[in-house]
């Protein structure tokens, strides 16, 4: 084929362009922005930093330390907040509780549940909830209750805070790992006695538990006006911020508290075991019993039949911080 001059002169321009272009081409195959390797290396080691976290973990989340000075705020502020629905309704509504059975005792007993029951127990689970991944068994399963039911008896949680705060202020820092605590919550212990006006066996609890150890225990008397916490290895408290010591055996009344209503055979055992020397008094709710113990005017409380944890926890856990305990009948330490 014959070319011209101007057609060979367009051919050598032409296939000179194209050397050119794959020669640039070569070169951007080969050659590495720095900035780009940079982004890239950064990119990818927060890819693995985040499987590392998210997968490798176990349940999908890192290991978090909280404070217990945190987690006592929450218990005893959601103590507070219950307990004060749990008198107001009972102030409003004394004829009116909404009684209801929730099922049946091991013995066959009726278990009675109130208004008070879900309404404390909405608020307080409200104010632990705000505490991010803390786990709370409670006794109330009920979910019906909204937040328009339970507004009309929610108190100034900043007020209720305020009032509490100088003790909260002698609680010690303590470091927990978050998945090892679950915090146990009875919104109103005594609902038999409540739903008969007997008001002053009333109690609303909660308690730490950290691993298999109950270390701290709220019990707040709504219709005294009272809380009493315990915490392992500094001690007991009052919300007057009235320490509180073991009462001398010498000086303790020398009765044994017992259940009123789900007393079983506890008291013909309190009597075997004890004889004459002993006076066994009926009494309503694990944590007012509890209470008994403390001010030294019992010195035992006895129970036979089945109990659940969130009724003893709180005063497992204050007992254990005067160097008492809960004991089952072959004196083996609550677990």
């Amino acid at each position: 084929m014959a070319l011209r001059g101007l057609d060979l002169a367009c051919y050598k321009r032409a296939d000179s362009d194209l050397a050119k272009h794959d020669d640039a081409s070569q070169r951007m195959q080969v050659r590495l922005n720095p900035r780009n390797t940079f982004t890239f290396i950064v990119g990818a080691g927060f890819l693995y930093l985040a499987y590392v976290i998210f997968f490798k973990s176990g349940d999908g989340f890192p290991e978090i330390d909280v404070d217990l000075t945190d987690v006592v705020s929450y218990a005893v502020l959601s103590v507070e907040m219950g307990g004060y629905a749990v008198r107001k309704i009972h102030e409003e509504n004394s004829n009116e509780l909404n009684i209801a059975q929730k099922g049946l005792t091991d013995e066959g007993k009726a278990e009675l549940l109130t208004k008070a029951d879900l309404v404390s127990n909405f608020l307080i689970l409200d104010v632990l909830q705000r505490f991010p991944r803390l786990k709370v068994i409670t006794e109330e399963k009920d979910s019906s209750i909204t937040e328009a039911d339970a507004a009309p008896y929610r108190t100034d949680s900043y007020a209720t805070w305020l009032s509490i705060r100088d003790v909260l202020a002698k609680v010690p820092s303590r470091r927990l790992t978050l998945s090892d605590v679950v915090v146990y919550v009875d919104p109103l212990d005594a609902t038999q006695e409540y739903t008969e006006g007997l008001t002053q066996y009333v109690t609303v609890m909660t308690c730490v538990v950290n691993g298999d150890e109950p270390i701290f225990g709220a019990i707040y008397r709504p219709f005294m006006n009272e809380t009493v916490i315990g915490i392992k290895g500094w001690g007991v408290m009052t919300s007057d911020q009235r320490k509180v010591t073991p009462v001398d055996l010498k000086d303790t009344i020398k009765k044994i508290v017992v259940s009123r209503s789900h007393a079983g055979a506890v008291e013909k055992l309190a009597q075997k075991a004890f004889g004459d020397d002993y006076a066994v008094e009926p009494a309503g709710g694990s944590g007012y019993k509890t209470l008994r113990l403390l001010n030294g005017t019992a010195e035992l409380y006895m129970h036979q039949t089945a109990i659940k944890k969130w009724d003893t926890c709180a005063g497992d856990a204050i007992l254990r911080a005067l160097g008492g305990a809960m004991l089952d009948l072959d004196g083996t330490p609550l677990q």
